[in-house]
């Protein structure tokens, strides 16, 4: 077994949701996520993957169905054919099933593409703040040969990411932040406490659906950190839930981040990928394809919205 993987299998067992970093969300949602080993091996179930799921022909037909009623959106994104192809390769590789939660990657990296090709910009150092499975970070790393990648994140979600890295690249040099070979690695699993730890200016930092779960200390703590290693051409890639309302009545709203007067918005508004998804029992909420009502797809608790921005730097 990796060495890396089997470092962050000992901190998950010591100490899976560090009370100080974890929000009351995932200290509810973390029970979900288990982990077994036998061995050698190691099986997952969260996250929306299942690596035991063999998927039959409805399941995958409703999921082609899901994608076609978001075809106007991908359509507009020059990149997507490419970070698409690349993405059904790598879950052929990792035998996961494209439920939504796997598909809306190649939305997210066709959204950055573009963006480099239209700036003429050339990444190489990636944060991703809350991977989940760590789908997303792997296939930055197919888009991106050669990118170096941090992954920000909690012990246990830390495991199914390294596991999911070492297999996506067998070649790929792993370490944690703490380790001795961090200089040297090419994915780096981060603690949320080890964030400073992180030695390089960034290119490209990516928050997808989980600051909306933080109360305002992490955001802020977060931002802070972003900011002190914000270069000239530094971008922050943010995609979360416009209002939520936390455990314990706290109220999360995306435009109540610490953004600044100073930050440059590349990119603002309704995230137009992130609307809708599959559901398991018929709901009237769902979109429309060719002027008909899609059935057992619904939309999502509230409005997601993106902005994509170069944060900046601290003085």
């Amino acid at each position: 077994m990796n060495l890396v993987v089997e470092s962050l299998l000992e901190e998950a067992a010591r100490n899976p949701y560090p009370q100080e970093h974890t929000s009351p969300y995932w200290r509810a949602e973390g029970e979900n996520l288990t982990i077994r080993r036998e061995g050698e091996e190691i099986s997952f179930r969260g996250f929306g993957i299942d690596a035991s799921l063999r998927p039959g022909i409805a399941w995958k037909a409703f999921h082609a169905l899901e994608r076609a009623s978001y075809r106007r959106t991908t359509a507009r994104l020059r990149s997507y054919n490419k970070t698409w192809a690349a993405l059904r390769k790598l879950a052929r590789e990792m035998s996961l099933p494209i439920s939504y939660d796997i598909w809306k990657t190649a939305a997210i990296t066709a959204v950055l593409a573009d963006h480099w090709e239209n700036r003429r910009l050339s990444p190489r150092t990636f944060v991703i703040i809350g991977d989940g499975c760590g789908i997303l970070g792997a296939l930055v790393r197919r888009i991106r040969p050669g990118a170096r990648l941090f992954c920000i994140d909690l012990p246990k979600a830390l495991v199914f990411q390294s596991s999911l890295h070492s297999r996506a690249d067998t070649t790929a040099r792993l370490s944690r932040v703490s380790g001795p070979e961090r200089s040297a690695a090419e994915v780096t699993f981060v603690l949320p406490q080890e964030m400073e730890s992180i030695p390089d200016a960034i290119d490209c930092a990516i928050n997808i659906a989980s600051m909306q779960e933080m109360n305002a200390s992490s955001i802020r703590s977060y931002f802070h950190f972003l900011r002190k290693r914000s270069g000239p051409d530094s971008h922050f890639y943010c995609v979360n839930r416009k209002e939520k309302e936390l455990p314990g009545g706290e109220v999360a709203r995306m435009e109540d981040y610490p953004w600044d007067p100073g930050d440059k918005i590349f990119l603002d508004g309704p995230c137009p990928y992130y609307t809708h998804t599959l559901s398991r029992c018929m709901r009237p909420a769902g979109p429309r394809l060719l002027g008909i009502r899609i059935p057992f797809i619904s939309a999502f608790d509230g409005p997601m919205l993106h902005r994509l921005a170069h944060l900046e730097p601290l003085s």
